[in-house]
């Protein structure tokens, strides 16, 4: 273990050194961390097309409850592990670590959460695996766009290390077997077709709030959940 965790802070530092000498690059990178347009905009976009293409419609629409399954059980593993594991600190946020912030990147940044896994390479490649189902060549494109565009920018930000990116990519592709090939889907399909076809206008709507916060990490989600559970440990105090 402590030779992976020397190769982490190694493959970490050896990125680092590009970092904090052009404002335009760091500015780049920030923003294609910090824009989910950027990051999952095209994810989602293929969901929906998925969803209404005229060929294969069925199969289409199945894939797509597969992915959105998948997120939210990749999701699910990465917040269970962050809870029960010791908290590891964030590159930006190690002292011990010679490491130089981006221009314009905080060292305050997600100070209180803890390192390992990313949540976001963990939704990303449950995304990119799905569509590997789909489509060799496009599945293969999403997980290079996961790997580079979502998983490598939050590594150079200092937000993760290699390790914790690659454990995150290990979470979404298995979360997105496990729907495939493990868990029983087809009652789940069942059931969205016939709220689809009975409920058509309360189904979109609320496809279209999922698929939101999915492309969002459950942001909103997590804030009203963490929101109550101080309320509800402030009313038993």
């Amino acid at each position: 273990m402590e030779y992976l965790h020397r190769l982490d802070q190694s493959l970490l530092l050896w990125l680092n050194q590009f970092a904090g000498h052009s404002a335009a690059l760091d500015m780049a990178v920030r923003g294609i961390a910090n824009i989910y347009l950027i990051k999952l905009g095209l994810f989602s976009a293929a969901l929906w097309w998925l969803w209404f293409r005229r060929e294969e419609t069925e199969a289409g629409r199945r894939l797509v409850v597969d992915a959105i399954a998948a997120v939210v059980l990749a999701v699910a593993m990465s917040i269970l592990i962050q809870a029960v594991m010791p908290a590891l600190p964030r590159p930006l946020h190690d002292a011990g670590l010679p490491f130089v912030p981006p221009i314009g990147q905080s060292r305050d940044a997600l100070k209180n959460w803890s390192s390992f896994p990313s949540d976001n390479a963990a939704l990303g490649f449950a995304l990119a695996a799905t569509f590997l189902r789909a489509s060799r060549p496009w599945g293969l494109l999403a997980c290079l766009w996961a790997a580079v565009v979502i998983a490598l920018p939050r590594v150079y930000l200092g937000l993760h290390y290699p390790g914790d990116v690659i454990g995150g990519a290990l979470i979404g592709m298995l979360s997105a077997f496990a729907v495939a090939r493990l868990l029983p889907m087809g009652g789940v399909h069942r059931l969205v077709a016939w709220v689809e076809e009975h409920w058509r206008p309360w189904f979109y709507s609320a496809a279209f709030l999922v698929i939101y916060e999915m492309m969002v990490l459950f942001e909103d989600a997590r804030r009203a959940a963490g929101g109550a559970f101080k309320l509800l440990h402030a009313l038993a105090g």
